[in-house]
């Protein structure tokens, strides 16, 4: 029994220190005192100038300006009858492109 007794303090005691620490560590502390010196309306029009120039992009692409587009020296229908003469030499590799044995 009082070994029970011992072994449910202790596990009070390391909870409620556990508790504590998470406590502590939830205070955002990123702050760096910065105030802007733009209102939110220039803000606003800034971005919809950078936007404009293509220096902000939709999503998960890059500005165009950032990445050179790589030249286009086929059409899609080259590529698929590249693909159907590769497939007529090349019996062993099936359609899935997995090596058939």
């Amino acid at each position: 029994m009082k070994n029970i007794a011992i072994a449910l303090s202790l596990a009070a005691t390391v909870f409620a220190a556990g508790a504590a620490s998470a406590q502590d560590s939830t205070e955002y502390s990123g702050y760096n005192g910065f105030v802007s010196t733009a209102t939110r309306a220039q803000v606003k029009a800034e971005t919809r100038l950078a936007i404009q120039h293509g220096e902000i992009s939709d999503g998960e692409q890059y500005p165009v300006s950032l990445v050179e587009r790589a030249p286009v020296a086929k059409t899609r229908a080259d590529v698929k009858a590249e693909l159907v003469a590769y497939r007529k030499t090349h019996p062993e590799i099936s359609d899935d492109v997995s090596v058939v044995q």
